[in-house]
């Protein structure tokens, strides 16, 4: 479940604090019922859940489509589809199967240099 607590905390590490994302009112005058999640919180979200059962993996690249908004409070799944080893497609649907984006990412493994 998308929180409020989950959107104004990557509000605050984004520093995307646009009202759409943190004030009910501002977001029912854009026309959605509660705040939407920022995209790219949805894409991370995606990746960190998939790399919690590929732990000698990490992210080198990623794209995301988004078809409709994530509105706070919304139950989400995420689907993911591996068209090679390294190549893991991703949709994010919503507990009704409404899809809210497809995306892909590219995966390395081993260990990251830093």
């Amino acid at each position: 479940m998308i929180s409020a607590a989950d959107i104004r905390h990557y509000a605050s590490v984004s520093k995307d604090e646009a009202a759409i994302h943190l004030d009910t009112a501002a977001a029912k005058e854009a026309g959605y019922d509660a705040p939407i999640a920022h995209g790219m919180y949805i894409m991370g979200l995606a990746q960190s859940l998939y790399m919690k059962e590929h732990l000698s993996y990490w992210i080198q690249s990623n794209t995301m489509r988004f078809v409709k908004p994530c509105v706070q409070g919304s139950a989400v799944c995420f689907r993911y589809n591996a068209r090679s080893n390294d190549h893991i497609q991703v949709t994010v649907a919503t507990d009704h199967g409404e899809i809210i984006a497809k995306g892909a990412f590219i995966v390395v493994k081993g260990i990251m240099d830093i």
